[in-house]
């Protein structure tokens, strides 16, 4: 009898049978829980319109108006543009210079002429390859100083740029 008992097998706990005994609803309820998190960070993080300072919200005018500036070589350009026109390819030659604070100038300075010059360059130089026809015709550059503004505040992290001021701006279509 002692053999009998041993030789039958244990017997086995029945398999669960709850909500959370499959696999797909633990995914599911893992994927919800992280969708809300996702959306509850961007809702409560502050965008980055909301993170610039004063007076980056203010326009360039009124900044001029308020501040003293001062005029910043940043450097004489040449690049080829082969998007705006299909089937040719423009020669852009172009002065950039870069209205600044006059307190802020020699920290500009540092930053576009000593530590960030090569991705300086690199944003001047991939903007105007990628400016539209309009943009390059347009005859007071309007948008292709305001990507120019934008990209270099970028690459110094800090919005040192009040206006970009192209005193020389020269296309050549081949």
């Amino acid at each position: 009898m002692a053999d009998e008992a041993a030789e039958t097998p244990a017997e086995e706990a029945p398999p669960k049978k709850g909500l959370f005994a499959n696999p797909l609803v633990i995914a599911g309820l893992v994927m919800t829980a992280m969708t809300i998190e996702g959306v509850a960070l961007y809702l409560l993080l502050p965008s980055d319109a909301a993170a610039e300072t004063d007076d980056e919200t203010l326009s360039a005018a009124d900044l001029e108006a308020e501040v003293d500036t001062e005029e910043v070589l940043i450097d004489d350009f040449t690049c080829t543009n082969s998007r705006a026109a299909p089937g040719s390819v423009i020669h852009i030659t172009f002065k950039l210079v870069a209205q600044v604070a006059a307190n802020q100038e020699q920290a500009f300075k540092k930053a576009a002429k000593e530590k960030f010059e090569g991705r300086v360059e690199e944003a001047v130089i991939t903007i105007a390859r990628s400016a539209t026809l309009e943009d390059l015709n347009d005859p007071e550059l309007v948008t292709l100083k305001r990507m120019l503004r934008e990209g270099i505040n970028k690459v110094l992290r800090k919005s040192y740029v009040i206006r970009v001021i192209i005193p020389e701006f020269r296309t050549m279509e081949q």
